[in-house]
């Protein structure tokens, strides 16, 4: 069956022109869409994404949020779809983006504008104004340089496109919410230009199913070779949408339908339960009537609480006053024993400051005593003498030690002996020589007022000799020196540095002179050592032994030495110390004997106060018993907390005997209140008396609580005849509901059939290819089918529950038909939908044939079927001039490319496909147009990653027209081949 579109009086909507800048993998492309055209470049160039680009124009979208739903952009390499990142930023990714498409319809020719919006993740702009593309070009692309290909405009912004397409229109529009962009874009009110101007599919109803149908359907164009799902879901929401009312639209809440039966049947077992318990709660009514007789006991129990208060009161300051008189004796006694624990402290430091002394004394003594007996071996010398002699024996014997040890450290030693001894013998000679000049001595020429400052400073100052007179001018040089140091009583004053006085001592020349023999001798024995350890190695460790030794003692004496001038003066400090600390310690035991004699009085004071504060609080502690008796009786019996008195027990009634005789009457109460509150706990667990805040299930619920409930309970039963006519009023009403329900499913059942009888009607006489009839299966899930032959079973009329049967058989369905998915349960018609087929009958054939077709002819029965689905859903009697996209045409057989052209025409498509160069010249010949989009590149893009362009026109050859009809003469020298 072909269509002809009427030459007059058509109302016709069209698209153009498509226009993207920088997107989609291309700086700038402009290619016309009013006539079929093929697009051909290498793989992988953007043609798809070119294509597939109209759906952002035909969908009333503003962002890429949820794009797999809205525009399904299929990664076909990948079997997948692209995210909503990757879709945004493929067609957005620069401030430069924009794409336009030049549409037309009866108010005339008007351009979309989409752009960025950088205000909202993921979001783009729409801009609608009523000019054609010519007057727009300008702003997007810049076509004046020399090669002819064209530049980008260095000042392309949102701001100057939108000030720019104000000024061409006052009617132009910034419209970003999407119910807004569905008004525009498929408004039908044709007699109005303002209403109809930006409408590119005018739908027959404004309403939401037939917007969502439209939605299936332009996804469905941009997926011809759709499989049978696909195809299913568009034709459940077509069959939705045909109905003549929204309020028929098919959605059964299963869940819904079977709770109110499962409440309705779970009030009647109620009402049963509760006539069934009637008995118990007539005997329940008579236990309550005594429990109210005994409630007065609660106060009488109140009445003594309060007594019991009053007199832990009196007790209690009764106790303060004993404890504050002991508190403060105690706090006597503690302060006194604190301080005799002070003064003993102080004592026992005291005597540990005596022992220290002690031991410092005797450690000085020890210290003097070995210094003494130190000097005394070395004569007349001083004490910096004697160090350096003994630091001098200690490096001679470590050096000698050394020698010892070592061979090569011997030789070294010999040779150092020889040296020392040689100096050794030089120091006799001058010794002997200063003898025999000691008569001119400085101290035998010098006055002792002069020597003495010199004595002062260094006793070998006056030791010196010049060996003759002092002349005149060396003795005022020496006195004028000398009277620079300021006598004092203890010594001589150098500026700002004290010098003690020095008595004056005669040089020991025989001791010196013995001394030099004796280290000469010395060196001589160690010489001989060493030259015999190297004859006799076995003698060496011994000399080793004693070497070692000598040199712990030299390290002994040095010690004893350095030691040796403080001795006196610790041993005067530590006697000092000690004669104090002796003193202070008399003063400290007097004072401790005063002390102890009042710790003594006070602590009598202290065993009278508690004598008296143990009889408060032997009374106290009954008391207190009473009190935990008290509380005992409370968390038995809850409900005493809240009890109240008139008249408080006086304080001498309240006795043990008293509260014995109030806690056996209560005893009698509470055996009754559990008797009674197990009788309510029982209708609780029944369902027959809430207790939504849990009084009931404590251990002593409150009376207001267990008469709230009795009372509770009394109405329920009183009101036990109303409840049931209640009951059979609402069993009505769901039956009516299940009537309802029946005719939904059936009316939708048949619903279905007729939708799929009309296709049918209207395929008739259609041929495709070899395929003279065509005939579509609406398939519905088969226990939908059972379903609705099971309620035209029942009898919804009655004033009873149906059977538990059939809810039994619908809850089957429900677990067979959703499965385990969660959320609610509901019947709509994409569930009842399953699938469509095809039955097809070649010429010839005696019978339809369920056998499958070809992709290519598949994807023609499937335009046919959209083509019909999409008439249902435009306004009637308007025509298209739509480009439908179909890519990678190479899956369509050559010999089906003339019909399907010629059918697509009739049908108001441009057939827009893209291609690679592989596709023969045969399909670019019938196709007749082809744009040639992967060719030329612009030295000066928008950005560096997109620099393809294509802009001019198609070009294109046919039997009646010329070249230069498709061609933009501005680009003829491009139709030259590309070197590729």
């Amino acid at each position: 069956m072909t269509d002809t579109r009427a030459a007059e009086n058509v109302f016709t909507f069209g698209i153009r022109r498509l226009v993207l800048v920088d997107s989609a993998g291309f700086c700038y492309v402009e290619i016309p869409v009013d006539n079929h055209g093929l697009i051909l470049g290498p793989g992988n160039l953007g043609k798809s994404s070119l294509l597939n680009s109209l759906r952002l124009f035909l969908l009333p979208e503003n962002n890429f949020r949820k794009s797999r739903k809205k525009f399904a952009f299929r990664n076909a390499s990948a079997g997948s779809f692209y995210s909503n990142e990757e879709s945004y930023q493929h067609y957005f990714p620069s401030q430069f983006s924009f794409l336009i498409m030049e549409a037309e319809n009866p108010a005339g020719v008007h351009c979309q504008i989409l752009y960025r919006d950088n205000s909202s993740q993921l979001s783009y702009g729409r801009i609608f104004a009523p000019v054609s593309y010519d007057q727009l070009r300008p702003l997007f692309w810049d076509g004046d340089d020399p090669d002819g290909i064209g530049q980008a405009r260095a000042d392309l912004s949102l701001k100057k496109v939108s000030e720019a397409v104000k000024k061409l229109s006052k009617d132009t529009r910034f419209v970003n919410d999407p119910a807004r962009l569905r008004t525009m874009l498929y408004s039908s009110e044709l007699m109005d230009a303002d209403a109809v101007r930006y409408s590119v599919l005018p739908l027959g109803e404004s309403d939401e199913r037939r917007v969502q149908s439209l939605r299936t359907l332009i996804l469905l164009l941009f997926e011809m070779k759709a499989d049978d799902q696909a195809m299913a879901n568009a034709v459940a929401s077509i069959v939705e949408a045909d109905k003549k009312f929204s309020d028929d639209a098919f959605d059964f809440n299963i869940d819904e339908f079977l709770n109110r039966h499962e409440e309705l049947r779970e009030r009647q077992t109620q009402l049963n339960r509760i006539e069934r318990e009637r008995p118990q709660f007539d005997r329940l009514s008579q236990d309550y009537q005594d429990y109210h007789q005994l409630l007065e006991s609660q106060q009488v129990f109140a009445a003594f609480r309060e007594g019991l208060s009053d007199a832990l009161k009196d007790s209690a300051q009764r106790r303060e006053s004993a404890v504050r008189q002991f508190q403060e004796h105690n706090d006597a006694v503690r302060h006194l024993a604190q301080s005799l624990k002070k003064l003993e402290q102080e004592a026992g430091s005291l005597k540990g400051e005596i022992k220290s002394a002690e031991r410092s004394l005797k450690r000085a003594e020890q210290d003097q005593r070995d210094g003494e007996l130190l000097a005394s071996q070395y004569g007349d010398m001083s004490l910096r003498e004697i160090e350096d002699v003994l630091n001098e024996e200690l490096e001679r014997k470590q050096s000698h030690l050394g020698a010892l040890k070592s061979a090569a450290q011997a030789e070294v030693r010999l040779e150092q002996i020889d040296r020392k001894r040689q100096e050794l013998e030089q120091q006799l000679t001058d010794l002997g020589q200063r003898e025999s000049r000691q008569q001119w001595q400085l101290a035998n020429q010098l006055d002792d007022s002069v020597a003495a400052p010199l004595r002062a400073i260094d006793q070998r100052l006056t030791q010196a000799s010049p060996g003759e007179a002092l002349d005149d001018h060396a003795r005022q040089a020496i006195e004028a020196f000398s009277s620079l140091l300021k006598a004092q009583s203890d010594g001589y004053q150098w500026f700002d540095t004290h010098y003690p006085a020095v008595p004056a001592q005669q040089e020991d020349y025989a001791a010196r002179r013995q001394h030099l023999q004796g280290e000469i001798h010395g060196l001589e024995r160690e010489r001989a050592e060493l030259a015999e350890t190297g004859d006799q190695p076995q003698d060496r460790p011994k000399l080793i032994e004693r070497t070692e030794k000598e040199i712990q003692a030299t390290q002994k004496d040095l010690d004893t030495l350095k030691r040796f001038p403080g001795a006196e003066t610790r041993l005067r400090d530590a006697s000092s110390e000690k004669d104090a600390a002796e003193q202070a310690l008399a003063r400290i035991e007097e004072q401790a004997g005063l002390e102890q004699e009042r710790l003594d009085a006070v602590q009598e004071k202290a065993a009278r106060a508690r004598a008296e504060k143990d009889r408060v609080e032997e009374r106290q502690a009954e008391l207190d018993q009473l009190r935990r008796s008290v509380s005992t009786v409370e968390h038995r019996f809850p409900q005493l907390k809240a009890a109240q008195c008139e008249e408080v027990m006086a304080t001498e009634q309240v006795s043990v005997a008293a509260f014995d005789d109030l806690q056996t009457r209560l005893d009698d109460l509470e055996a009754l209140r559990r008797n009674i509150t197990t009788h309510l706990t029982r209708f609780v667990l029944q369902g027959l008396l809430e207790d939504t805040d849990g009084e009931l299930q404590k251990d002593g619920p409150a009376p207001s609580a267990i008469r709230d409930a009795f009372r509770r309970l009394s109405d329920l039963f009183a009101g036990l005849a109303e409840e049931w006519k209640v009951y059979q009023e609402q069993v009505a009403i769901h039956n009516e509901t299940v009537a309802s329900y029946r005719q939904a499913l059936k009316s939708n059942h048949e619903h279905i059939a007729r939708f799929e009888a009309q296709l049918n009607r209207e395929l008739e006489g259609v041929q495709i290819n070899d395929l003279v009839e065509i005939r579509v299966d609406i398939h519905t899930d088969p226990k939908f089918r059972n379903l609705v032959e099971e309620a035209n079973n029942i009898d919804p009329y009655g004033n009873q529950l149906q059977s538990d049967a059939f809810y039994d058989r619908l809850r089957v369905f429900v677990a067979d038909f959703f499965g385990e998915q969660d959320g609610s349960k509901r019947l709509t018609m994409d569930r009842v939908i399953t699938g469509i087929s095809y039955r097809t009958r070649k010429e010839n054939a005696t019978g339809l044939d369920r056998k499958g077709q070809s992709t290519s002819t598949t994807a023609l029965i499937n335009l046919e079927l959209v083509y019909r689905l999409l008439r249902r859903v435009l306004y009637p009697g308007v025509e298209l001039s739509f480009p439908l996209v179909l890519d990678e045409l190479a899956s369509v057989d050559i010999s089906q490319v003339p019909g399907l052209l010629e059918r697509l025409g009739n049908q108001g498509f441009n057939l827009f496909a893209a291609a690679t160069h592989s596709a023969s010249a045969e399909v670019i010949y019938l196709i007749g147009r082809h744009l040639e989009v992967g060719q030329m590149r612009t030295r000066r893009p928008y950005s560096p990653q997109r620099s393809l362009v294509f802009w001019g026109g198609a070009e294109g050859f046919t039997g009646d027209q010329p070249v230069s009809h498709w061609v933009d003469q501005s680009q003829d020298n491009l139709l030259e081949p590309a070197d590729e």
